[in-house]
């Protein structure tokens, strides 16, 4: 029979706060989103929340409790020996088998004393954005120096590219001016033209359009992406790898906050792309580290999405691992997670929400509050890219009429997404879909 206790790593004798404390360690510790999915973090992140789901209730603890307690009491001494050593040994492997995973050269995986190191080993990375080995023949331009280990990485750079030069530039437009002057050529005699308008037409628009095309692939423009441990890099080089245009990196210890805006186009109702905005800041002194925008279609693959959204993606991934590991030291220190809102238009934010264990204030004004405990909440549920919360003393009686409390959280302007509802489940016990 499994020792639930054991899983979480606590005595038997622990209270309901130790059990949810201890729960949200080890959550944390063998999230999905922190170990690419690997299955024996996975694993072991299902015995978590089995463990407890059990504990955590009242009823199902004591039903528990009883029948482990009659299973133990039925072993010999000897069989409770084993029990004992078995247990040891278990903790032994579990710890000796985690190092392993961690530093195995193979597999993109921090552990905690990595999430300490701020500064970023000077050597090429060996997966690519999705947790997958890079090709060899992958260049990287230039390393960043302040984002922890590197976990993931993207390169459009070949070690054996280069500029071209003047003169190889020089044929290539010829060839393209030659080619254009060709297509002008045979549609004039195909088309008998006679039109100095369309003639002329015909013979600048191929050349113009070739010869555009021929100098943009001329051109030596790459990028470089990272995704760290402590924080993301992207870098450009423009006609040498020396020669970097832009150079942006960012350490997660100078953010305190994540907005990201999706919106989708439609043309008479029909899907033209997803619009997408993300804006990395710092609610503490107003500025704004970073920002990327772009277009990508929902109705692709997500990996064949683009690179620039789907670096944006595993950024905002690690960001809320950041957050997830830096959670309980929140808890401690300020006895709730601060959740703001942000309006990109305006540049500004406002405190709006703390999220503690069992409860969810909501910051009314500058000296006005309102706290839904977890036995208070009567309904939690989201509708019209808002979230809803209900208090026990809500009550609608008309369609116009209603009494009690209820609270709407503007997710679209809720900064920190994706750590909030992961907090959310982890505090309050609300699990969303």
């Amino acid at each position: 029979m499994k020792n639930l206790y054991d899983i979480l790593e606590i005595p038997s004798t622990s209270s309901q706060e130790e059990i949810k404390r201890a729960f949200r360690r080890q959550a944390i510790k063998y999230h999905p989103d922190k170990n690419f999915g690997d299955k024996y973090f996975a694993q072991k992140f299902i015995e978590v929340r089995e463990a407890y789901e059990v504990l955590s209730n009242k009823d199902k603890k004591e039903e528990y409790d009883l029948a482990y307690k009659l299973f133990y009491s039925k072993q010999t001494q000897g069989q409770k020996e084993t029990i004992k050593q078995k247990a040891s040994e278990e903790k032994r492997q579990r710890k000796e088998k985690e190092e392993k995973v961690y530093y195995e050269p193979t597999k993109p995986f921090y552990s905690s004393r990595d999430r300490q190191t701020q500064e970023t080993p000077q050597f090429n990375p060996t997966f690519d954005l999705f947790g997958e080995k890079l090709d060899s023949e992958l260049d990287f331009f230039t390393l960043p120096k302040k984002i922890g280990k590197i976990i993931g990485a993207f390169s459009d750079l070949h070690k054996e590219g280069r500029p071209l030069t003047q003169k190889e530039k020089n044929i290539s437009l010829a060839k393209g001016f030659g080619i254009g002057l060709a297509i002008g050529t045979a549609i004039f005699f195909l088309a008998s033209l006679s039109n100095p308008i369309w003639i002329g037409i015909w013979f600048i628009v191929p050349t113009a359009g070739i010869m555009w095309l021929a100098n943009a692939g001329n051109q030596f423009l790459h990028t470089n992406l990272f995704v760290g441990v402590n924080g993301f890099a992207e870098y450009q080089c423009e006609d040498s790898r020396k020669n970097i245009k832009i150079q942006d990196e960012v350490n997660f210890s100078e953010i305190t906050d994540l907005y990201i805006y999706r919106i989708e186009k439609k043309v008479n109702f029909n899907y033209q792309g997803t619009d997408f905005l993300y804006v990395w800041l710092n609610c503490e002194t107003g500025k704004v580290a970073y920002v990327k925008e772009g277009t990508f279609d929902k109705k692709s693959e997500i990996k064949n999405q683009g690179t620039e959204v789907n670096f944006q993606r595993v950024c905002e991934n690690y960001w809320t691992v950041y957050l997830l590991d830096k959670l309980e030291e929140n808890l401690q220190k300020n006895g709730h997670i601060l959740f703001n809102l942000y309006s990109h238009e305006e540049n500004s934010y406002q405190n709006y929400i703390k999220l503690g264990i069992g409860q969810i204030t909501f910051i009314k004004g500058e000296n006005e509050e309102f706290t839904y405990k977890f036995n208070d909440i009567k309904k939690l549920y989201t509708k019209g890219g808002n979230l809803h919360i209900q208090h026990q003393n809500f009550e609608k009686k008309f369609y116009f009429f209603k009494s009690g409390n209820e609270d709407v959280i503007p997710l679209l302007n809720l900064c920190n997404r994706q750590f909030f509802f992961k907090a959310i489940e982890l505090l309050l016990g609300y699990k969303f879909s």
